[in-house]
């Protein structure tokens, strides 16, 4: 059917196919179709949000599409129409990633060392009392949990659990005593 009207060709067609109690069916189906896409529309749109966008020279993570790590770093060259940017990475190769795959990055510039933490003043006893002094807590050198941080880019190996056994001792079913 081209414009509303049967096409005459040599394929043969039913003429009640074109009846209008048919077309009838046909456009309330297709207002239902296109409502239930609405609702569809509506309940997508009121979690999503848009994604603040990038200048020129923003420093970046790229998200490697199959592993899904944040791996690749990488310098905004260029923006594109639509959501997609141009991207440099310390080895000279461009990639043109869309936002989505795309994260802010601080650098951290070579050199420049952090604050070191100032120790704690110790507690002033009066005298007479005994020395009921609190320990200090262990700094970074001394902690043995102190984690070492990940490198990036490299999936963490797996941790598996300890195996628990019950300590209760067992006894076998009545049953199988003869």
């Amino acid at each position: 059917m081209v414009l509303n009207r049967p096409v005459r060709d040599a394929l043969p067609t039913h003429s009640r196919s074109f009846a209008p109690e048919w077309q009838q069916k046909t456009d309330v189906l297709e207002k239902r179709a296109r409502r239930a896409k609405e609702v569809q529309i509506e309940h997508y749109n009121k979690t999503a949000h848009q994604l603040p966008p990038f200048s020129i020279g923003d420093h970046v993570i790229i998200q490697h599409p199959i592993s899904k790590c944040w791996s690749t770093p990488a310098v905004v060259v260029e923006i594109g129409p639509h959501r997609d940017y141009l991207l440099k990475t310390p080895a000279g190769r461009l990639f043109r990633r869309n936002r989505q795959m795309l994260r802010k990055r601080i650098p951290v510039m070579p050199g420049i060392s952090t604050p070191t933490p100032i120790p704690p003043e110790p507690i002033p006893v009066k005298p007479g009392t005994t020395s009921t002094t609190k320990p200090t807590p262990p700094t970074q050198e001394e902690s043995p949990k102190q984690a070492k941080p990940r490198q990036r880019g490299k999936p963490k190996p797996p941790t598996f659990a300890v195996l628990r056994r019950s300590t209760r001792t067992k006894k076998k079913p009545d049953r199988y005593t003869n």
